[in-house]
């Protein structure tokens, strides 16, 4: 089975948080990837986000935040990961935390 872990990032005109967001989770845990959807954002989301090297995935109109995460699920599915981890793109999840959620998935192996 495959170990390949992603967090999924629905962001809609995040552009003041997304880089940041992002660095935060390379410093964190680098190994993991970050798939970005962008829902429609009608600011620099997008190119934010392809800037920090992250996977991302661009919805042409916005379609709501369940949408987006179903768009980084099936994502997801098609590249074999193992887990995903969600986070919002406004900051108000703590990086820092992905370490705890990566020791409890080690641990149950």
């Amino acid at each position: 089975m495959s170990s390949k872990i992603a967090v999924i990032i629905p962001a809609y005109n995040a552009s003041q948080t997304i880089t940041e967001l992002i660095e935060k989770i390379q410093g964190e845990v680098p190994a993991l990837d970050i798939i970005v959807i962008d829902d429609g954002s009608q600011d620099e989301t997008f190119v934010l986000a392809k800037n920090s090297k992250a996977i991302v995935i661009q919805h042409q109109i916005n379609k709501g935040k369940g949408e987006a995460l179903k768009t980084g699920f099936k994502y997801a599915k098609t590249k074999n990961y193992a887990y995903l981890i969600t986070v919002d793109a406004d900051l108000q999840h703590d990086p820092g935390y992905l370490k705890d959620f990566l020791g409890k998935v080690k641990s149950n192996k």
